[in-house]
């Protein structure tokens, strides 16, 4: 996938242990980046061949001469390279890690995409395996991939991690090996067994000599990457990061037909982000069909196209003047993001401060070169990058402002009630007696309102509207002064 995203630029200040120092721009987003010479870190074979003995590994440990050439041409002599090799695995390694767990098989497999496909989601082999992980059409459709004429979903990052790690754990259930069932998810099982036989052996070292010449590199490969995602920032290494539209993803599933551009319009985000998330489908357009169809979408905005894409035609029309953004190639600050320097205890660990904030381990590691499992000192400040709530207003004619763009949870249907008066509703904001009354759109929450009227808090929302379903479109009470709050 060819990245034309902002490449983002991360301090490192020497091995991961040192502190990451940011410039900051008045609106928190990363504004000036000092950066690294990374001709500064020396290439050390003993240190390499050190860090490897002590690597944890799911196969059988040997530093062959290919295994020791991938390394040095990683952290040495193709450093720009690696660097954007890393960038792009923040787009994926969460959503593969997220399977692997799922089918309880060891994170280390998330690297098999660096050595299938360099992570290019669009990879298509001369013998046609095509997608992340490399799949021939025929091992495709036995795991379940659609392939037609309007999608492929060999290039479906989702579907296509869900396969790989079931074909994954098939091949570890009959082995159990990995690196027998590394070997045979290259080239199959038929070619592993036959060499099996020949060797005499169940041992992958043992049996590589009988294997395809390519799949007599897999293994070595498979250490070599293993190696890179876990000692990157002892080489100084730092990644190219694209935009985090493309970091911090969420499907939708999609019931009509809508056009990626409309979409694009609607979530404001460049045309180039939304094909950039869905390269399955061969045309710009999802079209309508009963059990829905699955889009991925910047977390930020996922939550706001369902509201739009639920409401009926007359309530979309308000949104007809919104216009496609344009990509910004080169800025380092990005809109809808905000950075937060945060400090974690000495008793912290990395799955809590994922858990806190709400980000993929993963991510935590690749934005601050953290080891697989961190010992944090309560001295470091760690960089976690969030989506930001902004104003987004109607361009006519309602007043309402704010329309959140942060969750998972929405209004699943309207009522016939809502869907008739819509329209009228979305006029926004109005006043009677001791109240406010406003119009709930795409996807409000108590503390969304709270947001425009910075009197009230959540409680005192809800203590008021205790029948409110809050969906799109019903009209809840706002008391518009501290004395009313007594009143419940």
């Amino acid at each position: 996938m060819e990245n034309k995203g902002t490449r983002f630029g991360w301090l490192i200040a020497g091995i991961w242990a040192l502190s990451l120092t940011w410039g900051l721009a008045n609106n928190g987003d990363p504004a000036t980046v000092k950066t690294t010479n990374s001709e500064v870190f020396n290439y050390s074979e003993s240190e390499v061949r050190s860090r490897f003995k002590q690597m944890p590994s799911i196969v059988t440990k040997r530093y062959s001469s290919l295994t020791k050439s991938r390394i040095k041409s990683y952290v040495d002599s193709r450093r720009d390279l690696t660097e954007e090799l890393l960038g792009k695995s923040s787009m994926f390694f969460p959503i593969i890690e997220q399977y692997l767990k799922a089918y309880n098989l060891p994170l280390d497999l998330r690297v098999l995409p660096i050595i299938e496909t360099k992570m290019d989601p669009t990879a298509i082999s001369h013998a046609g395996a095509s997608g992340l992980w490399q799949f021939m059409e025929g091992t495709a459709t036995e795991f379940g991939l659609t392939i037609d004429h309007l999608i492929d979903e060999r290039f479906d990052i989702h579907r296509s991690t869900e396969a790989a790690v079931q074909y994954l754990a098939r091949l570890y259930e009959k082995y159990n090996d990995w690196g027998l069932a590394l070997a045979a998810y290259n080239c199959g099982p038929g070619y592993v067994n036959r060499a099996i036989r020949r060797a005499k052996s169940k041992d992958y070292w043992a049996i590589a000599k009988y294997l395809p010449r390519e799949t007599q590199k897999y293994v070595p490969k498979f250490l070599a990457a293993t190696y890179l995602v876990n000692y990157y920032h002892e080489h100084g290494l730092i990644p190219a990061f694209p935009d985090l539209d493309l970091q911090m993803t969420q499907e939708l599933r999609v019931f009509k037909a809508v056009c990626f551009d409309e979409v694009a319009r609607i979530a404001q985000v460049p045309l180039p982000i939304v094909r950039q998330l869905n390269p399955a489908y061969t045309e710009d357009c999802l079209i309508a069909k009963k059990s829905g169809t699955v889009i991925t979408l910047p977390k930020r905005s996922a939550r706001f196209v369902a509201g739009y894409l639920q409401m009926p035609e007359e309530g979309q029309k308000y949104f007809k003047d919104l216009t496609i953004p344009e990509q910004e190639e080169e800025s380092l600050a990005q809109a809808g993001y905000r950075l937060i320097l945060y400090t974690p205890a000495v008793d912290s660990s990395l799955a809590f401060v994922a858990n806190k904030f709400g980000i993929e381990e993963s991510l935590l590691r690749l934005w601050n070169a953290l080891e697989p499992e961190p010992h944090f000192d309560g001295i470091r400040e760690i960089q976690i990058f969030q989506p930001e709530i902004k104003p987004f207003h109607l361009p006519k004619p309602a007043k309402i402002s704010l329309i959140p763009q942060i969750g998972t949870e929405i209004a699943t249907a309207l009522s016939k009630k809502h869907q008739h008066d819509i329209v009228e509703l979305m006029r926004g904001v109005g006043t009677e007696s001791r109240y406010d009354y406003y119009t709930l759109n795409l996807a409000d929450t108590p503390e969304d309102v709270c947001r425009v009227f910075p009197t009230v808090d959540a409680q005192d929302l809800m203590d008021h509207n205790p029948k409110a379903m809050w969906v799109p479109g019903e009209i809840i009470r706002v008391p518009h002064s501290r004395q009313n709050l007594a009143i419940r």
